[in-house]
């Protein structure tokens, strides 16, 4: 018998929960699934997600799905990876943005994710640590994570992106600079950034952007910092942005790596930025990332 424990968070998405939780047990009493015993888990925290995966991780669960958006995703993936990654993940998207099952390219119907999980191949993918938390797709620092900043999980279920606007005037208006200092390859550089974004996806916001040829296991974080936010060269060139071209940036700085630590230059706790890993909040700098690479075990659709 497969044991199969289900992950689910109710604040995130749009959708039914017990109408999608009641499709899931449907799928898995087919008589092509039935030899699974079923559990639906329902952290009560952030903690808890990553306490109970690390739990089904110890306990030799062989499929543990995460019914979530990137945010308990990543807890879940943390959790697993920590109890030794033995299960494979399946994942069925349910958040609001989805970057990391659109990036393995799994299905966003609820229907058809849920037969990903019996037709799907393997797929081997990365994880990064981020100080004590997790991370499976992005984080930003800086006029994105500002905006984001106050915005709740009600809200963002609620209003989807648009959740986001009610700030965002005021932290445009206000053009913070943060001076920040950056260790990688060997390197130190200080750097002047009005947004720091760093992903290990090809996608940004639900869109294929900045990294067309990033892959989900190639053991490295791609790292982009922008000294000067001018909407209308963005917006201009937004086309060669996406498809990972930065000539008409010389405002930006880009590069790759596999380690990185953050540190801020000032004391005062005004100039110290937090952090967003995959939508949630997170610590302020400094910040130590680690990208394991393959440490994790998904199911992708079959290649054709």
């Amino acid at each position: 018998m497969k044991n199969v424990k289900v992950f689910y968070n109710e604040k995130s998405g749009n959708n039914d929960e017990d109408k999608v939780l009641k499709t899931i047990k449907d799928f898995f009493a087919r008589p092509e699934n039935s030899a699974s015993k079923l559990e639906f888990i329902n952290p009560e925290s952030p903690e808890d997600a990553i306490r109970l995966a690390k739990k089904a991780s110890q306990d030799q669960t062989d499929l543990v799905v995460a019914l979530a958006g990137d945010g308990t995703i990543n807890k879940i993936c943390g959790g697993v990876f920590e109890g030794g990654a033995k299960p494979i993940l399946g994942i069925v998207p349910n958040g609001t943005v989805n970057n990391l099952s659109k990036s393995l390219h799994i299905p966003q119907k609820l229907e058809e994710a849920l037969n990903n999980l019996s037709q799907g191949e393997i797929q081997k993918f990365d994880i990064a640590k981020v100080n004590n938390d997790y991370m499976t797709s992005s984080l930003t620092l800086g006029i994105l994570a500002d905006i984001a900043q106050n915005v709740s999980g009600s809200e963002k279920k609620k209003f989807g992106p648009l959740a986001y606007l009610k700030d965002a005037y005021k932290v445009i208006r206000y053009n913070k600079t943060y001076r920040i200092k950056v260790k990688y390859n060997g390197k130190t550089k200080s750097l002047r950034t009005k947004l720091l974004l760093i992903t290990m996806t090809d996608t940004i916001g639900g869109m294929q952007a900045l990294a067309p040829k990033a892959k989900v296991d190639d053991g490295l974080i791609r790292v982009y910092s922008l000294k000067e936010i001018n909407l209308f060269n963005i917006l201009f060139h937004l086309n060669k942005l996406r498809r990972g071209k930065f000539d008409d940036f010389l405002e930006m700085t880009h590069f790759d790596t596999d380690h990185l630590e953050i540190l801020t230059h000032s004391k005062k706790k005004k100039d110290n930025p937090y952090s967003r890993i995959d939508g949630d909040k997170s610590d302020p700098l400094p910040l130590d990332i680690k990208v394991y690479r393959k440490a994790l075990t998904t199911l992708v659709p079959k290649s054709e």
